[in-house]
């Protein structure tokens, strides 16, 4: 008895203070390059301000959907620098030009970073890294061009040296293998592409996330079609693309660009967090350890999602919490279920209890 009401005391503690916001990977932007002298204070002073532009433009453009993102790309370095968290320099080294280059790792401050865009009724996307199977086709006239013959399929995973973008590495790109069932289907249907059902094409079976792509090029035409399900959500786009030129391979790098920007708009749109209306969850902690709260206290600690939580009621057998988040029901359930956490929900009532 003793020992469960020690428990209780430091989670009454823990829970008084409400944890809001750490260690959210989300607001953390590593590896920000400057080139610039840092031999005094002034100069320092200058880079790390510097730094701290170059992660935030980094940071709107990994969570914001492009129209928001070119909205706050001028705003000024005080506000900016009021953003700021925490930080660190992580290295200086003189690079192959003979000039200076300090790293930097910036963390934002996620409260300031919500109320600045709540002000703004700017919504972010709270997404992760993924893996995607990608199944590009091209249509040249009337002709259809598929894998080693697609120049699309061919290249979309090559990027030039200074061509990266810097938010690309949220999308993984894997290609679909050659299928001879997929090449039937496609041929079989080719007059009508753009009824292909994703859900027949085999390579993309045991994927969760895919995506057909569909590039139409013909003398005064240039578009494309994009059919994706990324975690079980669907979306179809059309985008019009600029005529190829006289080098066309250029032309055809570029749009692998401007579709690989268009894919990760899809994606921020189906995960977009509105800052402005937060809700609650009450839900019920099984208890089977006596640390299992500290253990989900744990796991909340690193939801972007969670804005803050407290315990209602605290008993031999359960513990209440109230949950503050941003963002849709499901989010919270998917992100719980990611952690291990068991949830069972009877007439509306969450019950949660820790794998162990």
């Amino acid at each position: 008895m003793n020992k469960f009401f020690c428990i209780f005391f430091i989670i009454l503690f823990i829970s008084i203070t409400e944890n809001v916001f750490s260690n959210n990977i989300i607001y953390n932007v590593n590896n920000v390059e400057i080139n610039g002298k840092n031999n005094n204070n002034t100069e320092k002073k200058k880079i790390t301000e510097l730094a701290f532009k170059k992660a935030f433009i980094i940071f709107i453009n990994k969570t914001l959907l492009k129209e928001d993102a070119k909205s706050l790309s001028k705003i000024t370095a005080k506000t900016v620098n009021n953003l700021v968290l925490n930080y660190q320099l992580i290295e200086t080294k003189i690079g192959d030009d003979n000039k200076t280059i300090s790293t930097f790792n910036i963390n934002f401050d996620p409260k300031k970073i919500n109320n600045f865009f709540a002000e703004r009724t700017i919504s972010y996307a709270d997404i992760t890294n993924i893996s995607l199977t990608l199944l590009p086709i091209l249509i040249v006239e009337k002709d259809i061009f598929l894998y080693e013959e697609n120049f699309f399929y061919k290249n979309w995973n090559k990027m030039k040296e200074g061509s990266k973008i810097r938010n690309d590495d949220l999308i993984s790109y894997n290609l679909a293998l050659e299928n001879i069932e997929d090449l039937e289907y496609i041929n079989n249907i080719k007059g009508n592409l753009d009824l292909i059902d994703i859900n027949k094409i085999n390579s993309f079976n045991k994927n969760e996330n895919s995506a057909l792509l569909i590039i139409y090029s013909t003398k005064n035409n240039f578009k494309a079609f994009i059919k994706t399900s990324i975690k079980n959500k669907r979306i179809d786009k059309y985008i019009n693309l600029s005529l190829p030129k006289a080098d066309k391979d250029k032309s055809y790098e570029e749009t692998i660009v401007i579709l690989k920007k268009e894919i990760i708009q899809i994606w921020k749109k189906q995960n977009l967090i509105d800052v402005n209306t937060p809700s609650f969850l009450d839900f019920f902690l099984e208890k089977k350890q006596s640390d299992d709260y500290l253990k989900l206290k744990s796991i909340l600690d690193t939801l972007d999602v969670v804005e803050s939580y407290s315990v209602l009621e605290m008993t031999n057998m359960y513990t209440k919490v109230r949950l503050k988040y941003r963002g849709k029901l499901n989010k919270i359930k998917d992100k719980l279920i990611e952690q291990k956490i068991n949830i069972q929900i009877i007439d509306n009532i969450w019950k949660l209890k820790i794998k162990q």
